[in-house]
């Protein structure tokens, strides 16, 4: 019995001395230095944002309006035109030719007119004679001004003022042979910024409204425009409606074909919850979510949110969170539920 005493005793020590053991060999759990932020709830203006193409103000594409082998292109794109000006020419050999044989007609029938109206003042000619006369001269008169036309027709000018957009001809192409639009003048003095609104966002929109937005082409710079065009129609398979805003463009940065970031201010406000934007995280499954900072526990846990618009560097947050309690901005990267921290 006395022995069963002595081994019991001496297990006991040798379970106490290795849990000793353990808890000396098991390293501290780190805590990792954060800088939190506090979940605000403010009043702010209502924006919807959408994702815009910025188009040109007019764009008008030029045709030949004669046949024939086009001559000279003076033009390139980019290149700023005057209203007038010439930009490119077609072979008008066939008609200048038809030009002077109506000019020589014209010159005869005039001849003739001049040298018989005295005759006829006289009385010494017919009044049948006469009025043929009088019809020759007209038809010289009007076979001229065709001719005139058609020569002119040879010579492409442009009916505006504003920049070549395209120059989709040649030297040496025939004036038929070509598919699309010789060249095409656009204006972006000015220009659009084109937007599809959905159906249930449409009502709040009206013209005048003020819009901001911003190009990523252009290093975000921003710009103002306003609104100009709501499109009273749906479009069939997206159902969403187009709307135009119209933007100053003096200094011509805002090239067609750009893609921008568009803002639209309503006239409403409404009290948000805001976090700054570099406090959300997106798992594998795409889903979002913060560290909510624990005080008394030293410690951080997990939260998925849903979000919002931004509002400059904060964003809005719809669920998940609520005004006063404090998430990690700095630092998140190290984290995981249950995280020790410290500041």
């Amino acid at each position: 019995m006395k022995n069963w005493v002595i081994s019991g005793l001496i297990l006991l020590t040798i379970a106490g001395c290795s849990k000793k053991e353990s808890q000396v060999n098991k390293p501290a759990e780190k805590s990792v230095r954060v800088v939190t932020a506090e979940v605000k709830k403010e009043k702010m203006t209502a924006r919807l944002g959408y994702s815009g193409t910025i188009e040109a103000f007019q764009t008008i594409p030029l045709s030949f309006q004669s046949t024939g082998t086009v001559e000279k292109v003076l033009v390139s794109e980019g290149d700023e035109v005057r209203k007038g000006q010439l930009l490119a020419t077609v072979d008008d050999t066939d008609s200048r030719n038809m030009y002077q044989i109506a000019s020589a007609k014209y010159q005869q029938a005039k001849d003739a007119y001049d040298r018989l109206k005295t005759v006829y003042e006289k009385g010494s000619l017919t009044e049948v004679k006469w009025v043929e006369m009088q019809t020759n001269l007209e038809q010289a008169k009007s076979s001229l001004a065709i001719s005139k036309s058609n020569m002119e027709k040879c010579n492409l000018y442009s009916p505006v003022n504003g920049l070549v957009g395209r120059r989709n001809t040649e030297p040496g192409m025939s004036a038929l042979s070509i598919g699309s639009s010789p060249l095409e003048i656009v204006d972006i003095k000015q220009v659009y910024v084109k937007i599809s609104v959905p159906e249930n966002e449409v009502a709040k929109v009206n013209k005048g409204m003020d819009a901001t937005f911003t190009v990523s082409a252009l290093n975000d710079e921003l710009f103002q425009g306003e609104v100009t065009n709501i499109s009273p129609v749906a479009d069939k398979i997206s159902r969403t409606y187009e709307v135009k805003i119209l933007v100053k463009n003096a200094e011509l940065k805002l090239m067609p074909g750009m893609v921008c970031d568009v803002k639209i201010s309503v006239d409403t406000e409404k009290e948000t919850l805001l976090i700054p934007y570099q406090s959300v995280v997106k798992d594998i499954d795409d889903k979002l979510y913060v560290f909510v900072v624990d005080a008394g526990k030293g410690k951080v846990r997990k939260q998925l949110i849903s979000v919002g618009q931004y509002f400059g560097s904060d964003l809005e947050v719809l669920s998940g969170l609520s005004a006063g309690q404090m998430v990690v901005k700095e630092g998140k990267e190290k984290l995981s539920d249950n995280s020790l921290i410290s500041f």
